[in-house]
């Protein structure tokens, strides 16, 4: 576990955290559930790789930005919603 940096390990808590409350929400079958949590690993993952920052004053733990990860990841996970019901 020494080989990642905290903003890696914050982003796949968060991320999957996102996707099973978006499961709760949207989700009807296991595979599903398996998309939920990638697409919200991966929305937090794509704010810690880019380090993009909107507010300042706004904590960052781990080099993750909370809010623009927290608001990356529920945009994805309401694309997926989007598409699993098409």
């Amino acid at each position: 576990m020494n080989g990642f940096e905290p903003g890696v390990w914050l982003s796949l808590l968060l991320g999957c955290i996102y996707g099973a409350l978006a499961h709760l929400a949207w989700g009807r079958t296991w595979v599903q559930l398996l998309l939920f949590v990638l697409a919200g690993v991966v929305g937090c993952l794509l704010m810690w790789l880019s380090g993009l920052r909107l507010m300042d004053a706004l904590p960052v733990l781990g080099g993750l930005p909370l809010l623009e990860a927290t608001v990356v990841a529920w945009l994805l996970l309401g694309c997926v919603a989007v598409v699993g019901r098409a």
